[in-house]
């Protein structure tokens, strides 16, 4: 298996660390160089200047001659423990009155009485630094050229030195700098590391841990991944109570139908299919398949619905006119079974909405399928859509007995059912689909009594989906 490179947020931050201070590091050291080889040209020149005046100053004119009397300290301040080779040499009008006479000394011939001037060269081979002063000697009109020239050994040595110096400062400075950066960054990201050890901490014995997790001693920079984190965790834990809700629902209905199933086929069993009663338990088995047909549809709706908190249907621009047509198409034949007449009262202006076309549907059929369900042979189911300034909504008017206003709050309750005679079968699953749906939708229902008192109206308002080019304001 080949190993896989992976970022580190540990290196990361030391190299950004580390890779200014280096830069930094190289500035300095140039700007360090520069500097050292000036202040060590000054220094020696000092000293070149120093040896040239003591010589300058022994300059005189004896019997006419001109002389020079050479003091041993003139010479001696340029020893060092590089041994520099130390030349020297006196002119009058370019004549040599002592010292090497090829000592090279153009550049120096401008210099005004009394002024010092330096020059590198070259003289046997070797690289020297010259320095020379013109004089004026009392009784001749022209100036006496001092110069005094050494090897640069010895400044070349200094500088090494001071280089060595700096490079070894800098590099010690770079290194402290490493090694404080690493433990910075690492006492930075131990937040991380005790928010890992209490992830994995988190074991699945007992039951898995889904409570957020303590973001306090997060940094601000981490805290982003870790709200996440958490985020994650409360959409696992409501997804985990989805399905043991779901699993709860499914196991406490489906109990009753199962019971009837295994009763009427054991009946069957005994009395045969043949006979009356075996016929009427066939028939019962019969309707207890229906029963939790119906059931496992409303389960399965319920559920989808239930999935607003986890993941948001994509909106799209419905028209209710059409979805009602439909849904209410498709639930003809089972009015026509129950001696119900459907009607619909399309709006006169398209009713678009955003919204999700399967969500919709299942909202309205669940809502039609009551009305035919809970009418009266020969009552009426009428679907209306209505548009009116900012909303579009459906209404659905039957002609059963309608819902006592003590029971509206409670309608919408999973498995509540009104207590009522010769009702039909149910779950009590129906309207609690209908809010579920409309609470994912962003849609807002309202109970109230049909025409004239009568039977149940149902208000489904949805807000208009905005035109082409309008803002929201």
């Amino acid at each position: 298996m080949i190993a896989t490179w992976r970022p580190s947020l540990r290196r990361t931050l030391l190299t950004n660390l580390v890779a200014p201070a280096i830069v930094l590091a190289m500035v300095l050291g140039i700007g360090g160089m520069l500097l050292i080889q000036r202040v060590v040209q000054t220094v020696h020149d000092r000293l070149l200047d120093g040896s040239v005046l003591a010589i300058a100053e022994r300059v005189g004119v004896e019997d006419g001659e001109l002389t020079v009397d050479l003091p041993q300290v003139a010479l001696g301040m340029l020893e060092s423990q590089s041994h520099d080779s130390i030349y020297y040499s006196v002119t009058y009008l370019g004549e040599l009155i002592t010292g090497y006479k090829d000592l090279p000394l153009s550049g120096f011939d401008r210099l005004k009485a009394g002024e010092t001037g330096h020059r590198d060269g070259a003289y046997r081979g070797k690289t020297v630094r010259i320095g020379a002063q013109a004089r004026q000697v009392y009784g001749r009109p022209g100036l006496v050229l001092v110069a005094v020239a050494e090897t640069v050994q010895a400044r070349r040595v200094v500088e090494r030195e001071m280089l060595i110096g700096l490079a070894m400062l800098e590099a010690g400075l770079i290194s402290l700098i490493a090694c404080l950066g690493w433990y910075a960054v690492d006492r930075g990201l131990r937040p991380l590391g005790e928010l890992k050890q209490e992830i994995d901490a988190r074991g699945i014995q007992g039951g898995p841990n889904l409570s957020p997790l303590d973001l306090s001693r997060v940094p601000q920079e981490a805290l982003a991944p870790a709200l996440a984190v958490n985020s994650l965790l409360q959409r696992l834990d409501l997804a985990i109570g989805l399905v043991r809700r779901f699993t709860a629902d499914a196991s406490h209905q489906m109990r009753t139908p199962l019971a009837i199933l295994r009763t009427h086929l054991d009946l069957v069993r005994r009395l045969g299919s043949e006979t009356p009663a075996g016929q009427s338990a066939l028939d019962e088995v019969d309707n207890a398949i229906n029963r939790l047909e119906r059931l496992l549809g409303q389960l399965v709706t319920l559920a989808r619905a239930d999935e607003q908190n986890i993941a948001q249907p994509a909106a799209e621009n419905v028209d209710l006119n059409e979805v009602a047509f439909n849904v209410l198409s498709e639930r003809a034949p089972q009015a026509f079974a129950n001696d119900i007449d459907v009607q619909f009262d399309r709006s006169d202006c398209p009713a678009v909405i955003a919204g999700n076309t399967v969500l919709i549907g299942e909202l309205l059929a669940n809502l039609i399928d009551n009305a035919i369900r809970y009418n009266r042979p020969g009552g009426m189911v009428l679907v209306r859509a209505v548009v009116d300034a900012t909303t579009a909504r459906i209404e659905v008017e039957d002609t059963g007995p309608g819902i006592p206003e003590a029971h509206r709050a409670r309608v919408f309750e999973r498995f509540y059912r009104i207590p009522m005679a010769n009702g039909p079968a149910g779950s009590g699953l129906g309207l609690a689909i209908v809010k579920a749906l409309s609470d994912r939708l962003g849609a807002q229902i309202v109970l109230a009594p049909g025409p004239e008192g009568r039977g149940l109206r149902v208000s489904v308002s949805f807000p208009l989906a905005k035109r082409d080019g309008e803002s929201s304001s």
